[in-house]
């Protein structure tokens, strides 16, 4: 699925929960996704401490059309690995195809994933920013969002702070939803600044974030899992839709039912003032809210009754 494969690394990935005292990751594995023209490649290249890691393979400015795999070992053999993934909402890109490159990325970058950083400019945050983390949620699953942290680029704004962050929260209420869905958990990063510094700092991040959580990574056992429970909540929405066709089709035909034998009734037992065709509309009418009241509430007590 992926165009680039991940080279052999001799580094041992001993990722032990239990070890409390462990401050670094032998290996960091680093998922990128989002909407396009974030910053997702400059990102990566940037973590990488190579700009063209990701963007010398596009030299028609294509973007990224599959996941693309690349690995930094530094001299203490600390491993960072970085996938970029397709932009999501983008034209001519259909949504399937770019989570199955985001699943591919999940069961390829064994043993998989610490984190999925979620970028998004630093701007403005509607509900059109917020869609990338929902097929997010429901492709991966709620467990997964425990993964993702959110990275804000931008460059050079004078805006790119704690302070401006928190205070758009108070007026901006997807921007709020954004970050507590994720747990707090984001970092602003100005991609003009090429220095290690921010790097580190978002590295220690990542690892810190990590080690408060039992499970270091995203499995694919989690994907297999979750798939699995969208497949079933799948077919119960079929299901219920099916049973709510069903149960149109039947009070249609007792309301037609209803007309028909109050018709009849009204027609012949009319009296008084009532013509027999006024009272056979009005036997008509009452006929058919006998027959579908009795219809709905027998159906009520047929769903109940199943539910036990």
């Amino acid at each position: 699925m992926g165009s680039t494969e991940p080279s052999e690394s001799s580094v041992m990935i001993n990722e032990d929960p239990e070890n409390e005292d462990e401050q670094e990751l032998p290996e960091l594995r680093i998922v990128l996704f989002g909407r396009t023209t974030v910053g997702k490649s400059t990102l990566g290249g940037i973590i990488l401490g190579d700009s063209a890691a990701f963007t010398l393979s596009d030299p028609h400015g294509e973007r990224t059309k599959t996941c693309h795999v690349e690995r930094k070992t530094d001299s203490d053999s600390h491993s960072v690995v970085v996938v970029d993934t397709p932009g999501l909402f983008k034209m001519g890109s259909s949504e399937e195809d770019v989570v199955k490159e985001i699943k591919w990325a999940t069961e390829n970058v064994e043993p998989g994933p610490h984190v999925f950083l979620l970028v998004e400019r630093l701007k403005i945050i509607t509900s059109e920013e917020l869609k990338a983390l929902q097929v997010f949620e429901r492709t991966f699953g709620k467990r997964a969002v425990a993964y993702v942290t959110v990275v804000f680029t931008h460059n050079n704004d004078p805006r790119g702070n704690e302070a401006d962050i928190k205070e758009g929260m108070k007026d901006n209420e997807h921007l709020r939803e954004l970050i507590e869905r994720c747990q707090w958990r984001y970092f602003i990063f100005n991609i003009a600044d090429r220095s290690p510094v921010q790097v580190t700092q978002l590295l220690e991040k990542i690892t810190q974030e990590r080690q408060d959580y039992s499970d270091f990574f995203y499995t694919p056992q989690m994907l297999q899992a979750a798939e699995k429970a969208a497949n079933e909540e799948r077919s119960k929405d079929d299901r219920r839709r099916k049973a709510s066709e069903n149960r149109l089709a039947i009070l249609e035909k007792s309301g037609l039912l209803g007309i028909f034998l109050g018709s009849v009734v009204g027609y012949f037992s009319c009296g008084g003032e009532l013509t027999p065709t006024s009272g056979a509309l009005l036997g008509a009418l009452l006929g058919m809210i006998l027959i579908m009241g009795m219809t709905f509430s027998g159906i009520c007590v047929f769903e109940k009754y199943h539910k036990k």
